[in-house]
């Protein structure tokens, strides 16, 4: 069986994403559900995992990182829930080729988990149980808080210079290796076989992927039929 006259479809592309991920980004942050990542890098985040998934996680590319993030705690107060919205979070931190893990504070109520706009004591702790080094800072804005964007307020912010700003290189880095799978990929001629980029690069990481994983994506291609 040959790859190059299947199909491309929505798993495909799963799959060839993943494989790029795999080749270029290797620092991976597991999201808690009372945890919103809202910014990696200057962009939007790209979390893996669906809305209601009990696991989710940001891939990153090793050395500096930047994220913006909220803590979202919720409290069952008799039959209700009551969720406390803390403000917006900006954190850098170096870390490289590990799995890094949230480590927040327990609080008992709603009330007391307010204290953490005044005492944000949490860490990013790698798979060693080590903790990362971090900066953080507030990333704020007076006013009405709906419809703001997150990415765009952490470019701002690292051009002021503040203990969290990332140099722009940095901040110019994709969330996921997405882009630097793209590059990477041999460009596209004139007289291409291939009728899009997606193809040409599918056939580019399948080429690169080893037997075992050649053997499992064309299963996924055939069971997808």
């Amino acid at each position: 069986m040959t790859l190059k006259r299947v199909l491309l479809k929505p798993i495909t592309l799963c799959v060839l994403l993943g494989l790029s991920s795999s080749a270029f980004a290797n620092v991976v942050i597991n999201i808690p559900s009372e945890v919103d990542v809202l910014a990696a890098n200057g962009q939007e985040a790209e979390i893996e995992g669906g809305l209601f998934s009990s696991t989710k996680s940001l891939t990153l590319p090793d050395g500096e990182n930047q994220i913006v993030f909220r803590y979202n705690p919720v409290f069952k107060q008799g039959n209700d829930q009551t969720t406390v919205t803390t403000d917006a979070i900006i954190t850098k931190f170096t870390a490289s080729d590990t799995e890094l893990n949230f480590d927040l504070p327990k609080y008992r109520n709603a009330d007391l988990a307010r204290d953490f706009d005044r005492n944000p004591n949490w860490k990013l702790v790698d798979e060693n149980g080590n903790t990362i080094e971090v900066k953080q800072d507030k990333l704020l804005k007076p006013g009405v808080q709906l419809g703001r964007n997150y990415d765009q307020e952490s470019v701002a912010y690292n051009k002021t210079g503040g203990v969290a700003a990332i140099a722009p290189a940095t901040a110019a880095v994709a969330t996921t290796a997405t882009v630097e799978a793209s590059a990477a990929a041999p460009q596209m001629p004139a007289n291409s076989q291939y009728k899009t980029t997606e193809e040409q690069m599918l056939h580019y990481w399948y080429e690169k992927a080893d037997k075992e994983t050649k053997q499992r994506f064309l299963q996924s291609i055939i069971q997808a039929k």
